[in-house]
Parts: C-alpha cells; sequence; structure tokens
C-alpha cells in the first residue's frame, strides 16, 4: 500500500467501544476484508487503511456494531452443544438399536415376527388411501447397515445444528415433522406403486430447517438460506443407485416451511422453557405412529 495511511480507531466512534481489545479489532479487521478494504496494524495497535478508503471503512464498521447491537451473540450457545451433543447422538444411534430390533428381534421371537418393513413402509399409495402414520414410521427404518449409518453420520452435523439453535425438544420435533411432511408429498407426487424407507427424508429436512435459521443466526438473505439448503441437497443426496431423489427434495423443502415457522413463531426464544414439551411429543409422534402401523390403535384410540 503505497498511498498514505490513516488510522481509523480514532474516527469509528462506537459508544462503549473508545479503546477496543484485541477481539473486537480482529472482529473489525474480518469486516474489512469481507468488505476487500486493504488494512494494516501500526505497532501500536492502530488499525491503518489508505485515505482514499477511510470512510468507507469507518462506515462498514459502524453498520457491523449496529447489527451487533441489534442481532447480540447467544452466549448459551456453546453451554448449550455441551448439554445436548451427547443426547443427540444418543437419539440418533436409536436408529441403529431400532433397526437390530427390526430385523433380528434381540433374541425376541415376537418382536421379529411382528410385520415392521410391510407396515412401516412409506407406501404411496396407501398413504393417499389414509395410512398417514407411514410417514413417520418409515424414517425410522432402513435397507441394511449401511443405509442406516450413513444417515446417522451423514444426518449428526445438520441435526446438532438444528437442536442446538432452536431447543433440542423443538429440533426433533419439527425435523419429523418435515420429515414425514416430506414422505406424505413424496407419496403424493409418485406413483401409487412407490415405496421408500430411510431416515434421509428427516435429514434433508434438517438441512432445510437448519438453512432458514440461519437468516437469523448467521444473518444469511432468504435467497443464500435457500441456496445454501440447494447446494447440500446436490452435494449429498443426489447420488447413490437407490437415492430416493424425490424424498430427499421434499424432505428439504418441508424443513424451509416448518423452518420459516419456527423462525417466526420462536422470537426471543419463547419456546424455550417448553422445550421439553416438544420433545415428549416428538417421542409420542414416533410411538403412536408405530402402534397404529402394528396394532391398528394408538394412544388417541385409547383414550378417545
Amino acid at each position: 500500500m503505497s498511498e498514505n495511511l490513516r488510522n481509523i480507531l480514532s474516527d469509528i466512534k462506537v459508544p462503549g467501544l473508545e479503546s477496543p481489545d484485541s477481539v473486537k479489532k480482529g472482529e473489525w479487521e474480518l469486516v474489512l476484508i469481507a468488505m476487500g478494504i486493504d488494512y494494516t496494524l501500526g505497532e501500536d495497535g492502530e488499525l491503518l487503511v489508505p485515505a482514499s478508503q477511510s470512510a468507507q471503512a469507518v462506515q462498514e464498521i459502524r453498520l457491523y456494531e449496529e447489527e451487533e447491537k441489534r442481532f447480540p451473540r447467544r452466549e448459551t450457545l456453546s453451554s448449550l452443544k455441551q448439554q445436548n451433543v451427547y443426547a443427540n447422538l444418543f437419539i440418533l444411534s436409536l436408529l441403529l438399536v431400532f433397526f437390530t430390533v427390526v430385523y433380528e428381534g434381540l433374541g425376541n421371537e415376537y418382536w421379529s415376527e411382528l410385520p415392521w418393513l410391510e407396515q412401516g413402509r412409506a407406501d404411496a399409495g396407501k398413504i393417499m388411501d389414509g395410512e398417514l402414520w407411514r410417514t413417520v414410521t418409515a424414517l425410522t427404518l432402513h435397507s441394511d447397515p449401511a443405509h442406516v449409518l450413513g444417515n446417522v453420520i451423514i444426518g449428526a452435523p445438520f441435526i446438532l445444528t438444528v437442536c442446538t439453535t432452536i431447543g433440542m425438544g423443538l429440533g426433533w420435533l419439527s425435523i419429523i415433522t418435515a420429515g414425514a411432511l416430506g414422505n406424505y408429498i413424496n407419496a403424493w407426487v409418485m406413483a401409487p406403486t412407490h415405496l421408500s424407507i430411510g431416515f434421509s427424508t428427516s435429514v434433508f429436512a434438517a438441512v432445510g430447517i437448519m438453512s432458514i435459521n440461519a437468516i437469523r443466526h448467521s444473518r444469511l438473505s432468504a435467497t443464500n438460506a435457500v441456496v445454501l439448503g440447494l447446494a447440500l441437497l446436490a452435494l449429498l443426496g443426489v447420488g447413490g443407485e437407490n437415492t430416493d431423489l424425490g424424498a430427499h427434495l421434499f424432505g428439504l423443502l418441508a424443513g424451509f416451511g416448518v423452518g420459516w415457522i419456527v423462525l417466526l413463531l420462536n422470537t426471543d426464544d419463547n419456546f424455550k422453557k417448553i422445550d421439553f414439551l416438544f420433545g415428549f411429543a416428538a417421542f409420542l409422534l414416533v410411538v403412536e405412529c408405530w402402534l397404529m402401523a402394528l396394532f391398528g390403535e394408538g394412544f388417541i384410540d385409547v383414550l378417545f
């Protein structure tokens, strides 16, 4: 930089930041990098930019600080992540356990003889005839160990992100609901003979929810959030011989929709106090659908 340099620290004039520390200066450096503004650090900690760019640099940093006030950082996210990560991984591991129950019965002859696959898979014709429980039960079924392991490994980062940002209970209820909605739309679009199983519909629902919630937590534009989701679908959801692209696509789109609803309703984390109720509802939804699938009646039929 051959041009004269100007120290912009004295020009920024953000209340409470008259003497910014090294962390705050680091944030401002990232702002300058993002906006393509040249800078250098002086020997005494000055933030030096070319004089011709100093006004733009000051303006961009002020705008950044205004956004920081409007969207304060959530100090609880790291602690939430620590608290929830093992619980969410445990829930995902239940898919592996359930796979063993379905195909091996865990040594229980009665369990191994139940018609899990016949009654639980997403059968498009039967779903359209009113067997809506299949949209949920199909999410828990898998064809082989590689299938279930792939969904657990690929889905874990997206599910953990969703459950960290909106709450574990609300996260799982949203992911399962959006996955079921994706299966329903897929059944409506496909031929009546179409069959599908697997948690991947909910995995891409989680991708959709995560992308939409990035509007709030990462300040992406709505367009960029949708592009992010579609890019992840293209990267992870279109390969493989037995890939159900329709289920992946409609799961993603359902995730966008559910994500928007959560984004609009869950302002100021007003669902945090009842998050456990959402988690309980998610658990009951899965159990109810399997009772309907295997025995023809669930809690609702017994109670009402």
